[in-house]
């Protein structure tokens, strides 16, 4: 079925997403800033925009679960950690070279929407692949099961990974 309630509740999840760029832009949050001014609260805000946006992310997984018999169950999904992995890798290489070699700092700039979509596509590469991996370890667990374990491991490593950097 194509319009079911869980395609609904998908759309209300990705809605989300965008009321949440909505509202980073509108209290004028600027995450790059945020992230290289380094102090506390402004980590925690980007931190929350992460979780936020992460959440969201996966609630769209889960209603998708629901929806959809062959999610996670497909025999794609036996290779799809090395698939994602190898995506997530072009995406970021793809992504350096047009920082490098594309006037693509000024095109941020100018429209705001494009680091918001740039934040979500990684982030959903990046939990895509993080599931992918909890699939391949946690095969006798159920989808939701999966899709939770992902969602922490997700939040965790990037949180690891900010504070890091």
């Amino acid at each position: 079925m194509l319009f079911s309630k869980w395609t609904i509740y998908q759309a209300t999840a990705l809605s989300g997403l965008m009321a949440l760029a909505v509202l980073a832009e509108s209290f004028a949050l600027n995450i790059g800033n945020a992230l290289t001014s380094g102090s506390v609260s402004s980590m925690l805000v980007v931190l929350t925009f992460i979780l936020l946006s992460t959440s969201l992310i996966h609630l769209f997984f889960i209603f998708h679960s629901k929806k959809s018999e062959r999610f996670l169950s497909h025999s794609l999904w036996n290779k799809m950690n090395v698939l994602s992995g190898l995506l997530l890798a072009v995406a970021v290489t793809v992504f350096i070279l047009a920082a490098v070699f594309t006037p693509l700092n000024d095109w941020i700039t100018d429209g705001r929407w494009i680091l918001y979509g740039l934040i979500y596509f990684f982030l959903f590469l990046y939990s895509l692949f993080v599931l992918s991996v909890v699939h391949k370890m946690k095969q006798q667990s159920t989808k939701e099961t999966k899709i939770e374990i992902s969602f922490g491991a997700t939040v965790v490593s990037l949180c690891v990974l900010l504070f890091v950097l």
